[in-house]
């Protein structure tokens, strides 16, 4: 499971990309913004801009928690109750029609500047294109082709690692160094 921090920032990505649509947007879209600013953000810092763990589902990368809360909401789910650190997250969002609305500002200060206009960027990249035919095969890259064939072998294999994102980005091989370095740092202190 996330941290209380990891969760908020989470929901602070969401909320930045969703306060973008007034009148929702469908999963794919939402999940394709978020994805598409953070393999480029992954390429160029060496580090993730949301904090979601991406799997490979059938029209692409998913964000799991996101992903998780939304359907949550959408089923309105009591098992929610189970997870009282998703409740915030849950009660910012509505879901109608498989479209998702913001309910509640994002926090800004899980935001960074930059963060935001990675953000900003692929907002606009994506907005006038379909979800199903255009972003959907574009996010079929190579992190997702690895993921994918691990999922279809094993559904609990199916997760795109930051250095796959990275590599399908184009990171050079020192940004793939530096990332692979800090994730097995991260790993020996958790």
């Amino acid at each position: 499971m996330k941290t209380i921090e990891q969760i908020k920032k989470i929901e602070s990505v969401v909320l930045y990309v969703l306060r973008n649509f007034p009148e929702g947007v469908d999963y794919i879209k939402l999940f394709k913004i978020i994805y598409f600013a953070q393999k480029e953000y992954l390429v160029n810092y060496g580090k993730v801009l949301c904090p979601d763990t991406f799997k490979a589902r059938k029209f692409g990368p998913v964000p799991a928690l996101s992903d998780k809360v939304i359907k949550l909401v959408e089923l309105g789910d009591e098992d929610i109750d189970q997870y009282p650190d998703l409740m915030g997250f849950r009660n910012s969002i509505r879901v109608v029609d498989q479209k998702v609305f913001a309910i509640a500002e994002p926090d800004m200060d899980y935001l960074s500047q930059k963060e935001c206009e990675y953000l900003d960027k692929w907002f606009v990249y994506c907005k006038e294109k379909d979800s199903k035919t255009e972003l959907s095969p574009e996010s079929h890259d190579k992190a997702y082709d690895i993921a994918y064939a691990r999922f279809l072998e094993d559904p609990q294999l199916g997760t795109l690692t930051n250095i796959e994102i990275a590599k399908a980005g184009g990171a050079t091989d020192k940004m793939i160094a530096y990332i692979r370095e800090k994730e097995l740092i991260a790993t020996e202190l958790s």
